[in-house]
């Protein structure tokens, strides 16, 4: 496939029955692959905007929470590198007006470089730089799914103790230089996104080696192994079978990937930049974000002899 994969209170009670949502009761590896890891396709008669005015693919039902699993990229150089992501989205805004930065919903790139006077005026480039995700790039895990608020606990729990058995380290990643686009099912909405590749495990353990999905040193095979044993054991939908891990940085209403394609065509970021994994996150709406696993960067200290 040419395209990238395409982001209530708790009771110890858990029960472990199947969820009963429609979401949930189906098999969703078997169903037509949507283009789109971060928010799912849309259904604009059924579904609330979601925070970045995009919307979710299944129906809000009380006392159902939207759910997320994903790792946080803790890059680099990102102050340098959200200023060239402004120059390439300025340059792009010029061809696709109605381009956005990720959790942006009113911003309108092609009007502020067009009273810029140019595709890569600094005003305009400075302005949409401020606009990109402060350092807030993520990949996805999973898609967004709802859960009852009673089952939370029991998730949170799961997703430690699979992680915990899969990955012994957190890893290196590069992401960029490459860009890409991808399209949602329903094509309502079209992403720019930069890919994201592994770079080098983090001390890894004796005996291990990057690339496999259990007792993994670390990497993506291993993240995405880990989260879609828990999905599939608590009756959640997993992700994709072949998961192409990306950072989605800008979107788009409406079906763009033809106008965009040709727009990225020969752009792409000076380098790829540097990103630490070490840590995975779950954020379910509404409550803050919770961290499921997480590993220290750094070589402990040598003990006091």
């Amino acid at each position: 496939m040419d395209a990238l994969a395409a982001y209530g209170s708790d009771d110890d009670g858990d029960t472990d029955e199947p969820a009963s949502s429609p979401v949930n009761g189906d098999d969703a590896s078997k169903r037509k692959r949507p283009r789109d890891g971060e928010e799912g396709g849309r259904n604009d008669n059924a579904a609330p905007a979601s925070t970045s005015g995009r919307v979710r693919a299944f129906p809000h039902v009380q006392g159902n929470f939207a759910t997320h699993v994903y790792v946080p990229l803790a890059v680099s150089d990102w102050t340098e590198a959200r200023h060239e992501l402004g120059d390439l989205l300025a340059k792009l805004a010029r061809r696709v007006p109605t381009l956005r930065p990720i959790g942006t919903i009113n911003a309108n790139l092609g009007e502020d470089c067009d009273s810029a006077g140019g595709a890569a005026a600094p005003s305009a480039s400075n302005a949409i730089a401020s606009l990109v995700p402060d350092g807030d790039l993520h990949v996805s895990l999973s898609h967004t799914f709802p859960i009852r608020a009673a089952r939370k606990a029991g998730l949170l729990t799961a997703l430690r103790r699979g992680l915990a058995r899969d990955l012994a380290a957190g890893w290196d990643a590069l992401v960029g230089p490459d860009l890409e686009v991808f399209v949602n099912d329903a094509r309502t909405t079209t992403f720019l996104a930069l890919r994201v590749g592994t770079a080098s495990p983090i001390d890894p353990s004796p005996g291990t080696s990057p690339g496999t999905a259990a007792n993994a040193s670390g990497s993506w095979k291993g993240a995405y192994s880990a989260v879609n044993g828990v999905m599939r054991e608590r009756g959640y939908p997993q992700f994709y079978e072949d998961p192409k891990p990306h950072a989605s940085f800008a979107w788009t209403p409406g079906d763009k990937e033809a106008e965009l394609r040709e727009a990225i065509e020969g752009l792409g970021l000076r380098s790829a930049l540097t990103a630490r994994v070490t840590r995975v996150a779950v954020k379910v709406s509404g409550q803050p974000e919770v961290t499921v696993w997480a590993r220290a960067t750094g070589k402990l200290p040598p003990p006091d002899v």
